[in-house]
Order: structure tokens, then C-alpha cells, then sequence
């Protein structure tokens, strides 16, 4: 167990004795997070009861963190990316998974029943719930997820395990986009998201640009595997110099920012792609002549669907090359502090990883 644990504590069955305590990082005021010890989770039937190892700290985590996002309801475990040891099962379970199989979950808890979910888009659920904002997250010691939410991921670090939910996000914006072979993808933002969509992108043979406003993540998004990257205020230019004047196949809006949205219209190819994942209250306006004129595809990404067993499959084939992702790692103990560093240093934190267990 890592620093903030303050015990050690023995592998314990399924069902932990009533009475035990784990220790938690809880949110319980907006900007005001602490170590407490809560009661241990029980794995019913159905779910299984997870070690945590390492958690990362999202975007929605810090909007969560500061009170910006709507969802926000205090106290709350936050935290939805995240490696875990399988500690034991419920009642009756029977499946492949076993103890002491190291594991990530997908987030999304769905019903199964609203017209999203009978189509087959459960990150559209009317009624979505997702770990760590709707319900208990991942910045405790221990978890209880569903077993149809686990994904085994075999020799995998536990750091870059931690990866792979940030990456299908990213997987979902290129399905969404229809990205392959030869696609130029001009992208709008090189935080994490982006950095999933540009990763995900080259892995299905794309070529891509990366804008944004500092310096020090296209850098990064330089050597996470970026063709080229410009400042998000030359980014008009760029991309039309890039692709010799036919504008991108694709364009990723990574943001939320109106300004990049209308930008996103004018730099696209004709019978391009324009996706859109960055999220905002603001209205944006748009010519509708060019939608018309240049026969474009506009689409929304929210979350994932059917896509995390391929962002597991990606982060196994190419996880030491997306290890520069990792800004910072804090001990468990040292959460709040490391919640704010995030929250407070954007240019300086790109993922920043908290440690349940020593490295």
C-alpha cells in the first residue's frame, strides 16, 4: 500500500467483515477535497471487490472538483480511470476473470432500457451513471464495480492500465469520425482527450496536426507521435498549409471553444468530417451555406461506446509510447493537494496519477 494508506492491510475476501474502514479521498465542498476513513465496500452479487493502484485525475474530475459540473453533489469518491487488483467476487460468480487478475472498468453505468441503450448507444443512456460523479469513484482504497465492467488487461503496468479509459475516449471520437488510412485529422486541443484522439487516429493509420494554446503540450503532442502542431491562434493557416490547400479530412474539436467549432467549419475538406467532443454552455454560430456546400459530416463524441476493449488493446500494443502522458505522480495520501496541482497548474499537468501502492 502506498504512503497514505497508513496500514497495511491483507488481501481480504469478497465480503469484508462488517465494521472495517478503508481509507478514502472525498470531495466534501467544492475546491475542498480530504482523507477520511469510510466504511469498506461489499460485493454483491454480480460485482466484483477491487484493489485500487492507480487512479488518474480527469478533466471532469477537476470541473467535479471546483463545482462546474452540473452533477456536482458533495461528499463524493471521485475518480473514473483507474488500475485495480481483483480482491474477490460476490455471491455466485462464475466468470473468467479471477482473483488477483489485475483489471480497468468501464465507467458507464447504463439501464439497458431507454431508446439510446436498445440502439446500442449506452454512453447516450437518458439515465447514465458514471463511476466517481453519479456514484462512488476510484480515490479510495477499495471498489465495487459490476464484473460485466471489468476488463482484464494481463502483463500491463498498472500506470499505463490507468490510460486506457482517457484513450476510449479518444476511440470514440475517431468511430465517430469514420478515421482510417490516409485521413488527414486536424485536432483542436492537445490535453489528454486530444492526445487520445491523435493516438488513436495514427493507430489506424491517420496522419495528424495538433493545435493549442501552450507551448508545452504540443511538445508533448509532438513526441506522443504528432505529424506536425501549431499555435491554436495559426491554426486556420496550419491546417490549409498542411494539406495543401484541400483542408482535413477530419477535424477534432477537443475544446468546446465556439471559436475552434467555427474555425472547424472553414478547415475542413469538402466532404469532411467535423467531430466534437469538447464540451460548453456557449452557443456558437455557424454558416449554414458551407454545411451545404461543402456536403459535411458534423458529429457529436460523448464518452464511449463498444470501444474499450480496443482501447485496451492499443494501450497493450503502444502503452510505452503514451508513458510521456503521465505529467505528475502523487501518493494516495497526498490527494488534495494533488487534485489541486491539476486543477490550479493546467500547463504544467497533463495526467497526473495518484498512487494507491509504492511504484
Amino acid at each position: 500500500m502506498g504512503p497514505g494508506c497508513q496500514r497495511k492491510r491483507a488481501f481480504r475476501p469478497a465480503i469484508a467483515p462488517w465494521g472495517e474502514t478503508m481509507k478514502a479521498a472525498v470531495t466534501t465542498a467544492a475546491s475542498h477535497m480530504e482523507i477520511q476513513d469510510v466504511p469498506d465496500p461489499h460485493a454483491g452479487p454480480g460485482e466484483a471487490l477491487l484493489r485500487i493502484e492507480v487512479a488518474g485525475i480527469c478533466g471532469s474530475d477537476l470541473h467535479f472538483y471546483d463545482g462546474h459540473n452540473p452533477y456536482a453533489k458533495y461528499p463524493t469518491i471521485q475518480g473514473h480511470e483507474f488500475s485495480a487488483i481483483v480482491a474477490g467476487f460476490g455471491p455466485g460468480y462464475s466468470g473468467a476473470v479471477r482473483v488477483g487478475d489485475r483489471v480497468t472498468v468501464e465507467p458507464l453505468l447504463s439501464c439497458g432500457t431507454c431508446y439510446p441503450c436498445r440502439q446500442a448507444r449506452p454512453n447516450c443512456c437518458t439515465s447514465l451513471r458514471v463511476l466517481g460523479i453519479h456514484t462512488t469513484g476510484a480515490f479510495a482504497e477499495y471498489l465495487t464495480v459490476p464484473v460485466t465492467h471489468l476488463f482484464p488487461v494481463g502483463s500491463l503496468d498498472a500506470e499505463l492500465t490507468a490510460l486506457i479509459e482517457p484513450l476510449s475516449i479518444g476511440m470514440q471520437m475517431i468511430t465517430r469520425g469514420q478515421v482510417g488510412p490516409g485521413d488527414t485529422v486536424a485536432i483542436f486541443g492537445a490535453g489528454p482527450i486530444g492526445q487520445a484522439a491523435m493516438i488513436a487516429s495514427i493507430d489506424r493509420g491517420a496522419r495528424c496536426l495538433v493545435m493549442d494554446r501552450l507551448p508545452s503540450r504540443l511538445e508533448l503532442a509532438r513526441t506522443l507521435g504528432a505529424e506536425r502542431v501549431a499555435l491554436a491562434a495559426d491554426g486556420a493557416d496550419a491546417v490549409m498549409d498542411w494539406t495543401n490547400g484541400d483542408g482535413a479530412s477530419v477535424v477534432m474539436d477537443a475544446t468546446g471553444a465556439p471559436a475552434v467549432i467555427r474555425t472547424a467549419v472553414d478547415v475542413v475538406a469538402y466532404a469532411g468530417r467535423i467531430v466534437i467532443a469538447g464540451i460548453s454552455l456557449e452557443e456558437v454560430s455557424l454558416p449554414v451555406s458551407l454545411f451545404t456546400r461543402k456536403e459535411l459530416t458534423i458529429l457529436g463524441s460523448r464518452n464511449n461506446a463498444g470501444v474499450f476493449g480496443q482501447a485496451v488493446d492499443i494501450v497493450q500494443r503502444r502503452g510505452e509510447a503514451m508513458r510521456p502522458m503521465v505529467s505528475h505522480r502523487f501518493p494516495f495520501a497526498e490527494a488534495p493537494a494533488a487534485i489541486a496541482f491539476a486543477h490550479d497548474h493546467p500547463a504544467e499537468a497533463n495526467k497526473v496519477l495518484l498512487r494507491m501502492t509504492p511504484a
